[in-house]
């Protein structure tokens, strides 16, 4: 069961976004059960009940961003909860990248973001436990898709940075990346390719992971990494 959380201090509001996702659910078939709160303080003594959190990024107290930061300091390394972000102003949305949401909905078009953002969440549920095996020098390994936070090429090998461990693959940027461009990678220099849910800020000339990994941004890949990036997190056009 999809357990889901809608925390907005707007009542009218809250009442049709619940009545959406309601329909989204029953549209895809998932058993869900949806709570509402109205402030940011009582979904953090709750947060860890949820799979999913819809998150209003305006709100009073405690904005949505530090909501979602403190939630993130709380469950440290869990993949759970997932934390959409509810906006009516898409330029909150550079700022609000750095407590690391899992995709955004905006209120002037919550028909069209809503059921992409539902189904591809459920898909990642899915996908929490996929795994790829590397064939490394001693013996093929499965790693957990989700574990790998980047890869780097040095030298006549691909290095697989996961949360544990380091995997040397002997290999190319360009086989490797292909293995796992479609679980929500991007390739933002010829030597590295980044796992999108680990991107803290994109600036001009870098990608800043989690835990101050920073990883080069070629120019030439710029564009493009942005337009996928922002793809993945939901279709925003900013």
């Amino acid at each position: 069961m999809l357990k889901i959380a809608v925390v907005d201090d707007e009542i009218v509001f809250v009442e049709s976004l619940i009545n959406k996702i309601t329909a989204v659910c029953e549209k895809l078939n998932f058993e869900f059960k949806i709570d509402k709160y109205s402030n940011g303080f009582d979904i953090l003594e709750n947060y860890s009940k949820y799979h999913l959190i819809f998150l209003d990024i305006e709100m009073p107290s405690i904005d949505g961003i530090a909501t979602a930061k403190r939630i993130n300091e709380l469950k440290g390394s869990a993949e759970i909860p997932f934390i959409v972000y509810v906006t009516s102003h898409d330029e909150l949305v550079f700022d609000a990248l750095k407590s690391f949401p899992y995709s955004f909905i905006r209120k002037s078009k919550i028909e069209s973001d809503l059921y992409e953002c539902i189904n591809r969440i459920n898909n990642s549920f899915e996908e929490l436990h996929k795994t790829i095996v590397l064939h490394t020098e001693r013996k093929d390994i499965p790693i957990v898709i989700g574990d790998i936070i980047y890869l780097e090429k040095i030298k006549n090998y691909v290095v697989y940075h996961t949360k544990n461990q380091e995997y040397k693959v002997r290999s190319d940027m360009n086989t490797e990346f292909k293995n796992i461009a479609e679980y929500g990678f991007i390739r933002p220099h010829i030597g590295y390719a980044v796992n999108n849910k680990y991107v803290e800020y994109i600036s001009a000339d870098c990608i800043l992971l989690q835990n101050d990994i920073n990883i080069p941004l070629n120019k030439k890949y710029r564009d493009d990494v942005k337009k996928k990036y922002f793809k993945w997190l939901g279709d925003i056009n900013v």
